[in-house]
């Protein structure tokens, strides 16, 4: 049976492409996913990487959520199991220590959290038992995409086009992040062996942002961090205990971060001297 990723050209999407084990699967588009279902044939688990904008900028609505729009067509191909990547904005805010955690009662405070855990809710009734979500920390990579907002993508620019990063908050508050090649390794594994249930994907731990900022500058060679906010602004980190127990999934170290942003950094340098 064949491993289907719906989203061929998103982010996640990319990743999962670039691993050596991906070479057999089957990459489709948004618009295929959803007008045929010719592409289903013989295959025995979808992750879905595709998301519609829209549910980041308005209150709901089932008709832009593509993870409802497939699951509804896999109730006519009952044996394929279904990876939804979900987000940690599905919690809300973290306490005190930052730990969250699965067991926690979801509590989302944006459009884009309370979209996921509407799908969410969705895709248990729709396929119970075949369903594996998987909510997802900060993912993190080579950002420099234009409309990307993340954090490693407004740091980035920032640092490429302006000589600087600029943070709104404390230096000092620490995020979960995991590179996203992390993330693609991680997902050919659940995949080849899925279970039913929820698991948190993330580095297992957090990063002072402020840290996060010195690698990239320290990579690209120049720069400056600039702080013009000491807010103490959603700070968190996943608990993987669950997925480490199912998956083997161990996160990545606090070591491992800090290499990868440096390494972007050089990247981001190497580019702006050859003229990319």
């Amino acid at each position: 049976m064949s491993i289907a990723v719906v989203g061929a050209s998103s982010f996640i999407g990319q990743a999962l492409q670039a691993q050596a084990r991906t070479a057999d699967w089957r990459f489709v588009d948004r618009h295929t996913a959803l007008t045929s279902d010719a592409w289903l044939e013989g295959v025995g688990c979808l992750i879905n990487c595709a998301f519609d904008s829209a549910l980041k900028a308005q209150p709901y609505s089932p008709e832009h959520d593509v993870d409802v729009q497939l699951a509804s067509r896999l109730q006519r191909h009952p044996r394929i199991r279904y990876l939804m990547l979900s987000s940690r904005m599905v919690y809300g805010p973290a306490g005190f220590d930052g730990r969250l955690h699965e067991a926690l009662q979801p509590q989302p405070l944006n459009l884009y959290g309370r979209a996921k855990w509407t799908g969410e809710q969705a895709l248990r009734a729709l396929l119970g038992d075949r369903l594996t979500v998987l909510r997802l920390s900060n993912i993190c990579g080579y950002e420099l995409v234009p409309g990307r907002r993340s954090f490693f993508a407004m740091a980035m620019s920032s640092l490429r086009d302006q000589g600087r990063i600029v943070l709104d908050m404390s230096p000092f508050v620490e995020r979960d992040f995991l590179p996203v090649e992390a993330l693609a390794e991680a997902l050919v594994h659940v995949a080849e062996q899925p279970e039913a249930g929820l698991f948190n994907l993330g580095a297992g731990h957090g990063v002072a942002c402020g840290r996060v900022a010195q690698w990239l500058i320290e990579g690209y060679g120049s720069g400056e961090l600039l702080i013009n906010n000491l807010r103490e602004y959603d700070p968190f980190w996943l608990d993987i205990r669950s997925a480490r127990e199912a998956f083997g999934f161990a996160g990545v170290s606090p070591g491992f971060v800090r290499e990868y942003c440096m390494n972007l950094g050089r990247r981001m340098r190497k580019e702006l001297e050859l003229g990319k």
